[in-house]
């Protein structure tokens, strides 16, 4: 089954590769057991943003920083949206069966007392949906993939946040 020329590199990738394993930490937790980075998540405050989409992002981004507002939060998370619809299957006939709903958020974390721009970036999320002859359907397909783009913008930029919190220290 095994040759002896592939058992010896097994082990020999196994031996150089074992003293790595203890170089990993992950980004949540800490030896004491104690989290610096979910610590300063829970002190960002997000502020409002813009329209349905923008309040299920920002919902979404202050479950996962705090399960809450954070209270005289030190540092500012300021989300900026912009969002459009392209078709993306057309019938033979022009009409448009299924359309993707594309959301991009520019984010930008502030540290409140110095107003001192810390961290940005920017994301994109593309969620598609189908179209039927029923309107109704329509609307709510239309929504779910909102709701769906929003889901994935807001959990990019909490990891991009947290990664951010994570390399300081």
């Amino acid at each position: 089954m095994w040759s002896p020329k592939a058992l010896i590199r097994l082990i020999a990738v196994l031996a150089l590769s074992l003293p790595l394993a203890g170089c990993f930490k992950p980004m949540y937790a800490s030896l004491d057991g104690a989290s610096p980075v979910i610590e300063e998540l829970s002190r960002v405050n997000v502020a409002p943003i813009d329209e349905r989409v923008g309040q299920r992002v920002r919902n979404e981004l202050v479950y996962a920083f705090s399960g809450g507002e954070a209270s005289d939060a030190p540092y500012k998370l300021v989300v900026t949206l912009t969002h459009h619809i392209e078709d993306a299957v057309i019938q033979p006939t022009g009409e448009a069966v299924t359309k993707t709903f594309e959301l991009r958020a520019n984010f930008t974390l502030i540290e409140v007392e110095s107003g001192q721009v810390l961290y940005g970036g920017s994301t994109l999320s593309r969620a598609a949906f189908d179209r039927t002859t029923q309107l109704f359907a329509n609307q709510r397909a239309e929504r779910d993939a909102e709701d769906r783009a929003a889901r994935v913008v807001a959990e990019t930029v909490k990891t991009r946040v947290a990664a951010y919190f994570a390399s300081r220290g």
